[in-house]
C-alpha cells in the first residue's frame, strides 16, 4: 500500500512517520519550510521514546506522485477548503479535518466512491516545520465508508495503521462520529474563544450556552440524515465534564495569539451545513461573526 500524506504538521507528521517506520510506503507532500526540513533531516518526532528523525520521501506537489492507494489530507483548514484536484487516478482521499463540511465538499469534488472521512483523537502538537510531539494517551483514527466501493481500502488502511501503532476504529456510520466530534470541539472552541475562558468555566458558568450550541449541531446533523443517540447532548456534556478544567482549544489559542484559526472551518461550517437544509444555527452565526470581527486585522 502506498500512502501519500498531504501536510507534515502534527497529524500528518505522526501518521507519515509511524507508517513509514512500520514498513508502509509513504510519501509526504509539503511546501516551504516543511519541505526544506523534510529534505534536510526528515520528519522529527517527539514521544515517550525520545526524539528521532525519520527520513521519508517528499515531493512539493501531489501531481509529482503518479500513483497511490490513499491520499490522507492532513492539513489544517485555515481558510477556503481545498480538495486536491490532481489526485492520482486510483487513489482514495481520506479526510482528517475538524469540519462537518469537509466530507461533503470532498464528495462533491471527487464522488462518494473516492472519499473516506476520518476523525483523529490524540494529543499531538506541531513544534515547528516537519516537527511534531505526541504527549501520550489516546491515539486513534476513526474512519469508515460512505460507499461500499471503499470497503476494501478501509480494511487495508486499518491493517497498516494498527501495525504502525495508531489504533484504527472502523465506524459503521462515520458521519455520526464526524458530527459527534464537532459537538464538543466546535462548540467548546467557539464559546471558549468568545468568553476567553478554559473548559472549566465554559462547562459551568456558560453551561446553558454550551448546551445550546451543541443542540444546534445536533439539529443540523439530523437534518442531513445523521442518526444520534437520544442522549447525545448529555454524552457530550459528560465528556466535557471529564476533561481537565484548564483545557483550551487550539482554535481559542490561535485566535488569542493572532494566528490563522479553524473558526470558519468549524463554526462557519456548521452554519453553512445548516443553511443547506434550511435549519437554524443562529448562535454559531453570532459567535462566528463576533470572533471574526474581534480578531480581524
Amino acid at each position: 500500500m502506498h500512502i501519500v500524506i498531504v501536510g507534515a504538521g502534527a497529524v500528518g507528521g505522526f501518521f507519515g512517520g509511524l507508517l513509514h517506520e512500520s514498513g508502509t510506503k509513504v510519501t509526504f507532500v509539503a511546501r516551504g519550510k516543511s519541505l526544506d526540513a523534510l529534505q534536510r533531516r526528515g520528519m522529527r518526532l517527539h514521544d515517550a521514546s525520545g526524539v528521532r528523525d525519520i527520513r521519508v520521501p517528499v515531493v512539493e506537489d501531489l501531481s509529482h506522485v503518479p500513483d497511490a492507494d490513499v491520499v490522507i489530507l492532513a492539513t489544517k483548514t485555515l481558510g477556503s477548503v481545498d480538495v486536491p484536484k490532481n489526485l492520482p487516478k486510483s487513489a482514495v482521499l481520506v479526510t482528517t479535518q475538524n469540519s462537518v463540511e469537509m466530507p461533503h465538499i470532498a464528495v462533491e469534488a471527487l464522488g462518494v466512491d473516492r472519499v473516506i472521512p476520518g476523525v483523529v483523537r490524540s494529543f499531538l502538537t506541531k513544534r515547528g516545520p516537519a516537527e511534531a510531539e505526541f504527549s501520550g494517551g489516546i491515539f486513534t483514527f476513526t474512519f469508515g465508508c460512505m460507499s461500499e466501493a471503499t470497503r476494501g481500502i478501509v480494511d487495508k488502511l486499518a491493517h497498516v495503521l494498527d501495525r504502525a501503532g495508531i489504533e484504527p476504529v472502523v465506524h459503521p456510520a462515520i458521519m455520526t462520529d464526524i458530527w459527534f466530534k464537532a459537538m464538543f470541539v466546535t462548540c467548546f472552541g467557539a464559546l471558549g474563544a468568545l468568553v476567553n475562558q478554559p473548559l472549566g468555566v465554559v462547562r459551568t458558568t456558560y453551561r446553558d450556552d454550551f448546551k445550546a450550541l451543541i443542540n444546534e449541531v445536533v439539529t443540523a446533523g439530523q437534518a442531513h440524515g445523521v442518526d444520534f443517540p437520544e442522549d447525545v447532548v448529555d454524552r457530550v456534556l459528560a465528556f466535557a465534564d471529564a476533561q481537565p478544567k484548564g483545557a483550551t482549544s487550539s482554535m481559542q489559542r490561535d485566535l488569542a495569539n493572532g494566528l490563522p484559526s479553524e473558526l470558519d472551518a468549524q463554526a462557519g461550517a456548521v452554519v453553512r451545513m445548516a443553511q443547506r437544509v434550511g435549519v437554524d444555527a443562529r448562535l454559531h452565526h453570532l459567535v462566528g461573526n463576533v470572533l471574526s470581527h474581534k480578531h480581524s486585522d
